[in-house]
């Protein structure tokens, strides 16, 4: 039997450790919080202990056909866990894994709400053996026939997906969020981000003494805004696929990639259960689009587990490129094959009602604080609201062919959502109220790898009557598949 690194209990404690390293540094040095939050300490020295009396029961075994786990102290727990079993295949490494020669290794299956085995931490050597094994079976990984890789990104291709993606945005919001722990002005963090904003908005408008001058300056200020989230979006690109590569044995499919943190994951082909195809405005002029999929797996939760499960196929990448990787894995969700189907004639003015409500209700504090000079800004958000929602309802559709179902939709960015009906898991027709008053109705479809934080295939805005008409086919398709 085999144990985890004798460092192991060093990795779990620092994981769980890690949300409260920011208030403890923010108490002890800046002096804000409680005396009390000091026994997070005291906690963190019990946990300390569980992490290493638990790091010492832990065993495994790889059989011939199987994996086998041991775990626990007084109350022991043995699985067998057979490999066709294991599905999904995530490892990892920080910087930490990376300076002791050590990775986290986390084995998943379709059936279980929680991984089959997380071994934290191996020695890398045994995760690539485990990998290995997994992988080939008992045939030596020399003798296996090495592909070349389906899409590898170089240094172009990621300044590209930092340009054509704004993730930034995320870092600016938690630059903000870090900023309001350190205002100067007054204990009351509400009161003082609200007068310093009243403060901002009378400076502007002194500034500006004419509406045309008003929206440049706020047009300027948008745009500085907008080429923050673009740095700080080439930044994340760089650090979360520097040397991402996608490689298929036939059985399996496999990426890596990360700058500070190397992150592996693998799963088996034909428990691919839907693709999602992206591209935004800047992207279609690059000629690149993104390519994602959802494998089945038994944990649904939108926590760092589940999200370092495969689901990057093509972060950025010719349409050409991406036709050939949906080729070799799934050549069955091939969008080429779908015969879309517009939707109900009065969609876009459901979507069009509900965007001018937002955008009334977001403009009221301006209309509040400017008075008649926030017109303009108020009817180029409703001008707009009518532009976006008739070239969304232009371009959306839906496609139902034998054994695949597909909606795209969007307006400046755009998705495509394809999943095989045979892997469906549950099936809902939806009528809300304002549905019923206009004759419409929407489906869902949901699939086994479907993440809490994934695209859902909904397809809104359908008549009633079609609506029930897809339900009844796609019911009767997996019906059949289960049969």
């Amino acid at each position: 039997m085999l144990r985890l690194h004798p460092l192991s209990w060093l990795f779990v404690l620092l994981t769980q450790l890690r949300p409260l390293v920011f208030p403890l540094l923010v108490l002890i040095f800046l002096g804000r919080g409680e005396w009390w939050e000091l026994f997070i300490v005291v906690g963190a020295v019990g946990y300390a202990l569980y992490a290493l009396i638990y790091s010492i029961g832990f065993r495994y075994r790889l059989g011939g056909d199987e994996l086998l786990v041991k775990e626990g102290i007084f109350a022991r727990t043995e699985r067998h866990i057979p490999f066709a079993r294991i599905q999904n295949i995530v490892r990892r490494r920080n910087l930490l894994h990376r300076a002791f020669g050590v990775a986290e290794l986390r084995l998943e299956s379709a059936g279980g709400d929680k991984p089959e085995a997380v071994m934290k931490v191996i020695t890398l050597a045994a995760a690539e053996q485990i990998e290995g094994v997994l992988r080939f079976g008992d045939v030596p990984a020399a003798t296996t026939e090495l592909r070349p890789p389906l899409l590898a990104l170089d240094w172009r291709e990621l300044l590209r997906l930092g340009l054509v993606r704004n993730r930034g945005g995320v870092v600016v919001g938690a630059l903000f969020a870090l900023a309001w722990q350190f205002e100067p002005w007054e204990r009351s963090g509400i009161r003082g981000y609200f007068r310093l904003f009243g403060e901002w908005l009378s400076d502007f408008g002194n500034l500006f003494d004419n509406q045309i001058a008003l929206v440049a300056g706020a047009a300027g200020l948008l745009l500085a805004f907008y080429v923050a989230i673009k740095l700080f979006s080439i930044a994340m690109a760089f650090l979360t696929f520097h040397g991402f590569t996608l490689v298929s044995d036939g059985n399996r499919v496999a990426t890596d990639g990360g700058l500070i943190t190397r992150q592996a994951a693998s799963a088996r082909i034909d428990k691919i259960q839907r693709l999602i195809h992206g591209e935004s405005w800047l992207s279609r002029r690059l000629d690149r689009r993104w390519l994602a999929c959802d494998v089945a797996a038994g944990n649904r939760q939108a926590d760092e587990e589940s999200s370092a499960r495969l689901r990057w196929l093509a972060p950025v990448a010719r349409p050409l490129q991406i036709e050939a990787v949906v080729a070799e894995l799934a050549p069955q969700l091939d969008l080429r094959h779908c015969v879309w189907h517009t939707l109900h004639p009065r969609a876009w003015l459901r979507v069009f009602k509900a965007s001018a409500l937002i955008w009334s209700a977001a403009s009221l504090p301006l209309w509040l604080y400017f008075g008649i000079k926030a017109a303009p800004i108020w009817l180029a958000l409703i001008a707009w609201s009518w532009v976006e929602s008739r070239g969304w309802a232009r371009f959306s559709a839906w496609s139902c062919e034998p054994g695949v179902f597909a909606w795209r939709s969007g307006f400046l960015t755009r998705e495509w959502v394809i999943a095989r009906i045979d892997k469906g898991q549950g099936l809902a027709l939806r009528i809300s109220p304002f549905d019923r008053r206009a004759g419409m109705a929407s489906i869902e479809l949901d699939t086994a790898g479907t993440t809490a934080n994934g695209s859902h295939l909904r397809v809104p805005y359908l008549a009633e009557s079609q609506a029930r008409a897809v339900m009844a086919r796609l019911r009767s398709e997996i019906d059949l598949s289960v049969s």
